[in-house]
């Protein structure tokens, strides 16, 4: 089966676009999330007929003048391997070699008197829920996941992590047609990539909850972040070269980047790849992005007001 030249899914429901095995094609026709369960997130608007499609769209294939980039576009896809991403931030922040539960194993072992005197659990997406907070009438907010770390039967932390991928633009019904009705021929994606969401709404969303991370006195090894590496090359376009941190902390953001792993024969399912981990200060983090360092000059409004008012 043919690919799209330029830009393109990486895969739909977990696996590559032009994957035919019966493994593949029955995850299409169940519509099902492959890492975390459930009905895809990923859908369409209302059609003329007034139902939506379901896409299964977890990343996508970019081609730019210099080269081809994959991105992860589902947060979900961040979840594969039981949490696993989730888990090393665990591990990363304690040094932690004890059971780490999720909500639903937790509740089950509590139930039947079998819970160990050390553990943690994941408190979030499908887990128990996640943890909504809000001063009335100012501000409300939730931490995507916060895991509770007991030790001798005692909560002794919190571990609070963010995860983010990144939405997409445009349209790419045509190719997702094209694939699903196996075509032979593919047309490119019309999808492009909404960046200027990381500067609107993801990084003000990471200084906030870092910020609540801070003032807590069981968050001890600061605030985690999950993300697309691709995703985090746009938050250093923003913010630029920030120190670095040696250890999780208070006030220390720790960013675990990821992308997906080499590519698998038909019926298999791509590896999350961890990519990166970085460490910095939070109040750092929050002052390199509103120093205006990366933003363009004031006197390129200037230029452009003059320029419009010289052509009314």
């Amino acid at each position: 089966m043919p690919r799209a030249e330029g830009n393109d899914f990486c895969e739909l429901f977990g696996f590559a676009p032009d994957d035919l095995s019966e493994t593949a094609r029955k995850q299409w026709k169940s519509q099902q999330c492959p890492f975390v369960g459930g009905v895809c997130v990923k859908h369409s608007h209302p059609q003329r007929n007034g139902q939506t499609v379901v896409y299964g769209s977890c990343s996508v294939r970019n081609q730019t003048r210099e080269r081809s980039e994959e991105v992860i576009v589902c947060p979900q896809r961040l979840y594969a391997g039981s949490y696993e991403a989730l888990r090393r931030c665990v591990r990363d922040a304690i040094d932690f070699s004890e059971p780490i539960y999720l909500a639903g194993e937790y509740s089950a072992l509590k139930r039947e008197g079998k819970l160990p005197r050390e553990y943690a659990v994941c408190l979030g997406h499908k887990s128990g829920r996640e943890i909504s907070l809000s001063n009335p009438g100012v501000i409300e907010l939730s931490i995507d996941w916060a895991v509770a770390v007991v030790l001798r039967e005692q909560l002794n932390s919190i571990i609070p992590c963010e995860v983010q991928s990144i939405d997409t633009t445009g349209n790419y019904h045509d190719t997702w047609e094209a694939y699903s009705r196996e075509l032979p021929d593919i047309p490119n994606s019309r999808h492009g990539m909404n960046w200027a969401n990381v500067w609107k709404r993801l990084i003000p969303q990471l200084i906030l909850k870092g910020c609540v991370a801070s003032t807590s006195t069981l968050c001890k090894r600061g605030l985690y972040f999950i993300v697309p590496d691709r995703v985090y090359v746009q938050f250093e376009k923003l913010v630029g070269e920030v120190a670095a941190c040696s250890k999780p902390g208070p006030g220390v953001l720790t960013v675990m980047t990821y992308g997906l792993g080499p590519a698998v024969p038909p019926g298999q399912v791509r590896e999350l790849a961890h990519l990166r981990t970085m460490r910095m200060s939070l109040a750092n983090f929050a002052v390199a992005f509103s120093s205006g360092r990366q933003l363009p000059l004031g006197t390129q409004l200037d230029a452009k007001v003059a320029a419009i008012l010289a052509a009314l």
